[in-house]
């Protein structure tokens, strides 16, 4: 988590918790949040720019350090617990569902979406369905893909807003923000492109093999999920609360073990983006295979440790 996010985090707990104990001292508020005098300060210097649409000054909020105590006002509505109507409470629900579903939320949001669902009318979930389809070409992509196989597509071009039909080599699947693109050779630029799965109008298997060059450089994916004829299996054991990963990432399988947690296993090409999914759980995952993988995760681990330890 970034400084930026912190903040803000610790600034939406603050206002409240002031608001509740207005007149407290500098010092009880620095212990509560574990911050220092001049962060307090400056935080509150922050909250002078914050305020309800208008941003006049019968609108923004007003912070201050009288003396000893720390006082903060014209921010009520922070005080106020939230009302949803039924009809907002599921547009929340399916909206942050649909965040997770494109690999968006985090544990927190999670959370706060179980409560929400109970929180709901009995029954009311059970006209809501949020979900990410894959698009109907994909499996023949994979196939071609797995295979070494040429393919035909006819595409529709975004950015020229035309329909075009081209023989592509394909070198590797990724996923990002939800969506599915294949990185290849396409013959008809006679060059590298990205191509978004669901823009394929259709796709022919060809019985050509594609031409993959012995020096091809994957590495440049690795930052977001990819697949590839080498892809390698990766077996993960998560916690319950990290159930979310099933959501956002094409499994192999999933089984649920006698402690409670979930046995999961993926294929993927590159670690980087595993390694940054595996530091964000900590001690919520473990790696089951391959032993690769653990030896990497220990390196990159240490190597953070070693660079913060000043």
């Amino acid at each position: 988590m970034t400084n930026l996010e912190e903040r803000v985090q610790r600034l939406l707990l603050l206002v409240p918790y002031v608001l509740r104990n207005n007149g407290a001292s500098v010092r009880e508020v620095c212990d509560h949040f574990g911050i220092k005098r001049s962060q307090l300060v400056s935080d509150l210097n922050l909250l002078f720019m914050c305020g309800l649409p208008g941003y006049g000054p019968g609108d923004l909020i007003e912070a201050s350090i009288d003396g000893d105590q720390v006082w903060i006002r014209m921010a009520d509505y922070f005080s106020r617990p939230m009302r949803l109507t039924a009809a907002e409470g599921l547009m929340l629900y399916s909206g942050a569902k649909a965040l997770a579903a494109v690999g968006g939320a985090d544990p927190a949001l999670n959370r706060a979406v179980e409560q929400l669902s109970k929180a709901l009318a009995p029954g009311s979930l059970e006209r809501v369905s949020v979900g990410l389809e894959a698009p109907e070409e994909l499996s023949s992509v994979n196939e071609a893909l797995q295979q070494h196989r040429r393919i035909r597509l006819v595409y529709q071009s975004h950015s020229k807003d035309e329909v075009t039909e081209r023989d592509v080599d394909p070198w590797a699947l990724t996923l990002s923000a939800g969506r599915w693109y294949l990185a290849g050779w396409c013959h008809r630029v006679d060059d590298e492109r990205l191509f978004r799965v669901d823009r394929m109008r259709s796709v022919e298997v060809l019985d050509t093999d594609a031409e993959i060059p012995d020096d091809l450089d994957l590495s440049r994916y690795e930052s977001v999920y990819f697949e590839s004829a080498q892809a390698v299996e990766v077996t993960l054991d998560i916690e319950p609360t990290a159930r979310w990963v099933c959501d956002y990432y094409p499994l192999v399988s999933q089984v649920k073990l006698d402690d409670g947690w979930i046995r999961i296993s993926l294929t993927t090409s590159g670690f980087a983006w595993l390694e940054r999914l595996l530091l964000r759980l900590g001690p919520m995952a473990r790696v089951v295979a391959p032993e690769s993988l653990k030896e990497k995760l220990v390196s990159t681990a240490c190597a953070m440790a070693e660079r913060y330890s000043d």
